[in-house]
């Protein structure tokens, strides 16, 4: 088929041409798309939970108190006062997103003593128990908090998703 010389556009097979390359495209793309989704949410939810421990670590400094951190499997999170039960702050998480795990605790609280000094303790952060894309967080007894890199402690792989 010849083009009248007053006709400008695409023709239809260009058009399909098009579409199925882009439709190629959109294919290939998506899964990375969606690993770095999943990376994001495990990244998200690690420095949220260092926020939320630093955001307990100083109210405890700053009103010269003991603060508590409640830690319950799927519930959220809470800071109180050492001894009162008015909730300061909430850690809301979602396992499917990225599951927190802790080591043993004692009575599954973290406290933070009024000289900023704390309970030392261990956190992973992982989603379908793959260290690879896991965090380690650690809370040492000087009441510092380290967030270790992706799939990392102390410069090694992280092994397991548990602490």
């Amino acid at each position: 088929m010849r083009r009248r010389p007053d006709m400008r556009g695409f023709t239809l097979v260009e058009l399909m041409i098009t579409l199925v390359l882009l439709g190629i495209f959109a294919a290939i793309a998506v899964p990375s798309f969606n690993t770095l989704t999943r990376s994001n949410q495990v990244q998200g939810k690690a420095e949220e939970l260092l926020h939320f421990l630093q955001y307990a670590r100083g109210q405890a400094v700053l009103n010269r108190q003991a603060y508590e951190v409640h830690i319950k499997g799927d519930a959220p999170w809470q800071i109180r006062k050492a001894g009162n039960d008015d909730v300061e702050r909430v850690l809301e998480h979602n396992p499917e997103h990225a599951a927190i795990l802790n080591s043993a605790l004692n009575d599954d609280k973290l406290v933070y003593r009024a000289n900023g000094t704390a309970t030392a303790a261990m956190f992973t952060i992982c989603r379908e128990s793959d260290p690879a894309t896991g965090y380690l967080l650690e809370v040492q007894a000087s009441g510092g908090v380290v967030l270790y890199s992706r799939g990392r402690k102390d410069g090694a792989a992280l092994d397991s998703c548990t602490p």
